[in-house]
């Protein structure tokens, strides 16, 4: 192997993400964190390559740094056959093309069986990287079929190093799969364009009046579209999926009557044609649908808070996102207690106390305010791109390619 000690990250979904191109397709939290990672890494010298799907890219090609490798084409194969040819036959070409000395694969799934038997047929060092609590249950809940479980299982324990966000990941990890994992944080770019204050933290936009007097940006409305400047704005971000809760959203909206509520993000149709409905009686609810991620800054200047009413996640992006723009979370989960115990927001276990949050920290402006240089604070000791990857280079690159991360 090569002296450029090189990483490849394995992100089927991530081409989208690493061009740039999140207002054509959806981009999900693990390929953002993934495309950062690479952007940094290649940035400091790295070889860095990047393996998705095809979506019409040149094999090869050089996007921000990355080398990108296409591994198959969604439609391609016979039903039944596909998985084998040209799915599993396209990936461990694409991966035999990188030629890197470590490869980096996120998220449960039977992608990680593949990268794990490749690794250990060529002798290479392999990283997995949980990207939520659901990763971490023995139960795979988001694993439908017994291949996919039995794949993931296979290569989650013969990781080299197996990444988790949270502590409590690494005690799921333990209890349910019997596997060591280290903590990494996840990184974010940062949002903020405004000085460092005398106490080394950055505080909120001296303009953000102005800002929030702006009108919510794209999307379609249920409800009034003029909306009141002095109102305070709460936003809510997430995929429409029964985990995420938006029906909780909408009870503490109908329980907020005096706050509007901005609803970005999309789903099936069915559940679409449920939010609308859903949405349609509150004339404080906008929903915005999609917006691409390059344009979600203006979405968290605009805002007061940032709901969440997920049962389970891993470590959200958009936490990490509003808190460096100074944005307090309200929030149904909380992960290791961080929100809570760092006082960045306020957490809660159902609607009624999510709503007195949301009240208390509105109507309250000097802790709202304090809040904000708190969680501006936070974000800049924890989840800076380039101490993130300060610690990954030390996980990946240090060792040989054994023993691996599991016992027995």
């Amino acid at each position: 192997m090569s002296d450029a000690r090189g990483i490849c990250f394995v992100a089927l979904n991530g081409y989208a993400a690493l061009a740039g191109r999140g207002g054509v397709e959806h981009v999900g939290g693990a390929e953002q964190q993934m495309a950062l990672l690479a952007r940094e890494l290649a940035r400091r010298g790295r070889a860095v390559s990047f393996i998705t799907r095809d979506v019409g890219q040149g094999d090869g090609a050089s996007v921000n740094g990355v080398r990108v490798w296409k591994a198959y084409a969604d439609d391609g194969g016979w039903p039944g056959l596909r998985f084998f040819h040209p799915r599993l036959s396209g990936l461990w070409s694409a991966m035999r093309r990188a030629d890197a000395d470590v490869y980096y694969q996120r998220m449960a799934e039977q992608t990680t069986g593949i990268v794990a038997a490749f690794c250990a047929r060529k002798g290479r060092r392999f990283v997995y990287a949980a990207a939520s609590d659901y990763d971490c249950m023995s139960a795979l809940p988001r694993l439908r079929k017994l291949r996919e479980r039995c794949l993931y299982r296979y290569g989650l324990r013969r990781a080299h190093v197996v990444l988790a966000q949270t502590r409590s990941q690494c005690a799921l990890l333990r209890e349910s799969f019997g596997v060591r994992a280290s903590v990494l944080a996840n990184a974010s770019e940062d949002l903020s364009d405004v000085a460092v204050d005398a106490q080394g933290c950055r505080d909120s936009p001296s303009s953000r009046n102005d800002v929030l007097a702006e009108s919510n940006p794209g999307g379609s409305a249920a409800g009034h579209s003029d909306r009141n400047a002095k109102r305070p704005r709460i936003l809510w971000v997430g995929r429409f999926t029964p985990e995420k809760r938006l029906s909780w959203a909408l009870e503490a909206a109908r329980q907020c009557p005096k706050m509007d509520f901005g609803i970005v993000g999309d789903g099936a149709d069915a559940l679409m044609r449920e939010a609308r409905e859903a949405a349609r009686p509150l004339q404080n609810v906008t929903l915005l649908g999609r917006i691409p991620h390059e344009r979600m800054r203006d979405c968290y200047v605009r805002a007061d808070l940032l709901l969440c009413t997920s049962e389970r996640e891993g470590f959200p992006n958009t936490f990490l996102e509003a808190w460096s723009l100074g944005l307090p979370v309200v929030t149904t989960f909380d992960p290791d207690g961080v929100v809570a115990g760092e006082r960045l927001g306020a957490a809660a276990g159902d609607v009624k106390g999510l709503s007195g949050a949301l009240r208390a920290l509105v109507d309250d402006a000097k802790e709202r305010e304090a809040c904000r240089r708190r969680c501006r604070c936070y974000f800049e000791k924890h989840h800076g791109v380039a101490s993130i990857v300060d610690q990954l280079e030390a996980l990946a690159f240090s060792g040989a390619t054994g023993p691996p991360s599991a016992r027995g």
